[in-house]
């Protein structure tokens, strides 16, 4: 089913040009704001192009983007951002702007989708499998030394500008995200959906779980470049009320790639058709089941092991986002999964439930099975959706009931 400008979370893209920019008439005043600067996809050299439009505009050049889109961000007074987007190469010119983690609200949840069924998982204790498949965390970062986490590659892009091999998790959002995914399947803390996935973790969220537009246009940037190695992307991100033409360009394009993106809905008890990136056509969207016991049937009461609230399992989650936007749910309350500092953790949240169906897009595109265009990112779309089952009760009141995540049958996912 697809149906303060505080954000909790978004993608950024920017295009580059055809022909050379027209003249942008410096600006008298200092910058004043960061924006991000989306040119014409057809531009040969957007490098150039970015360093003299903003020296002309009399501003600072922060990062310039040419994977997910082309484009930059640069530092500019407010004059000079106005003045920029009467340039007939630059199709938007948009500020800046604070970027949040979905607040949290916490592995039941790999059992509620019937991992342990699926007998191409093995999971038994033992870390004699490991899923063939490249998962990137976009998001506060991922521990990369933490002993349940395989951790392959790692960015800072908070700046705008990707240092790799750089980047701790300082808020444990992002290492409890990764660990829902692929944690390993050993002897100590949880087990992921798709155990011992590659983990890339992209930090663009501070310690208070906020960032900028312009920190995630640099993180998709980083990972789209990476498109031949990366399945999926996990976006436990969004902003209400928001959107970017230039972060839609960049989704967008992550999809043409081959990469399958994986977006929560958010934790508002509202329509997710008013949060983005959530409500991007391309994306798998996610909204949150209560589920306390791992089990079906809904006979695992209504008082949740790590809060205060109540909320009957097997129901929508009471903080989770509905509507049509909305293509598929998975647990997301009191999941337990690693956190930063090589600890564990349970919280809940929209946050929780994408990467259950990160891990479960990282099953059917592992190996051989990677998909290589647009075609191939939504028929793994398709396949989730398909294969989820029924068995909850949708007391959001929206009035349409999305599949719930089920990798239980070991001919549809066999994974590498």
């Amino acid at each position: 089913m697809r149906t303060r400008t505080p954000l909790l979370a978004s993608l950024v893209s920017a295009l580059a040009l055809l022909a050379a920019p027209l003249p942008v008439s410096a600006a008298t005043a200092a910058p004043d704001g960061t924006y991000i600067v989306q040119l014409n996809p057809a531009m040969r050299a957007p490098r150039g192009v970015a360093s003299d439009q903003v020296s002309q505009a009399g501003g600072e050049l922060v990062g310039v983007y040419e994977h997910a889109f082309k484009g930059y961000t640069a530092r500019l007074s407010a004059a000079a951002a106005e003045k920029l987007k009467q340039n007939p190469n630059v199709l938007s010119v948009e500020p800046d702007a604070e970027v949040k983690a979905f607040v949290q609200t916490v592995p039941t949840g790999v059992r509620r989708i019937f991992g342990p069924s699926n007998p191409n998982l093995d999971i038994d204790g033992v870390d004699d499998v490991r899923i063939d498949v490249d998962v990137a965390v976009v998001d506060t970062g991922v521990d990369n030394t933490h002993p349940d986490l395989n951790v392959v590659a790692r960015a800072n892009c908070q700046t705008g500008v990707c240092v790799n091999n750089s980047g701790v998790d300082d808020n444990g959002h992002g290492s409890h995200v990764a660990g829902t995914v692929g944690a390993l399947d050993n002897t100590i803390g949880p087990v992921g959906v798709a155990p011992g996935a590659r983990i890339h973790g992209v930090k663009v969220l501070n310690a208070a779980g906020s960032g900028t537009l312009s920190g995630i246009a640099a993180g998709l940037n980083w990972v789209v470049a990476r498109a031949s190695t990366i399945e999926v992307i996990n976006l436990s991100l969004g902003c209400s009320g928001c959107s970017s033409s230039a972060i839609s360009t960049a989704i967008t394009n992550a999809v043409n790639a081959g990469i399958v993106v994986v977006v929560a809905a958010g934790n508002s008890h509202a329509n997710t058709s008013g949060f983005f990136p959530a409500n991007h056509p391309d994306v798998v969207t996610v909204s949150a089941l209560t589920d306390n016991d791992g089990l079906a049937g809904g006979a695992g009461g209504s008082t949740l092991s790590c809060r205060s609230e109540t909320d009957l399992d097997d129901t929508s989650a009471f903080y989770s986002n509905f509507g049509s936007t909305v293509e598929i749910t998975a647990p997301g309350t009191c999941i337990y999964s690693t956190y930063m500092r090589g600890g564990y953790a349970t919280i809940s949240g929209t946050s929780m439930a994408s990467p259950h169906v990160a891990g479960a897009a990282g099953l059917l595109t592992s190996g051989a099975s990677k998909p290589t265009n647009r075609a191939g990112s939504l028929a793994v779309r398709s396949a989730l959706i398909s294969t989820g089952n029924s068995n909850w009760t949708d007391d959001s009141g929206d009035g349409v009931k999305e599949p719930l995540l089920d990798v239980h049958d070991a001919t549809r996912y066999p994974p590498s």
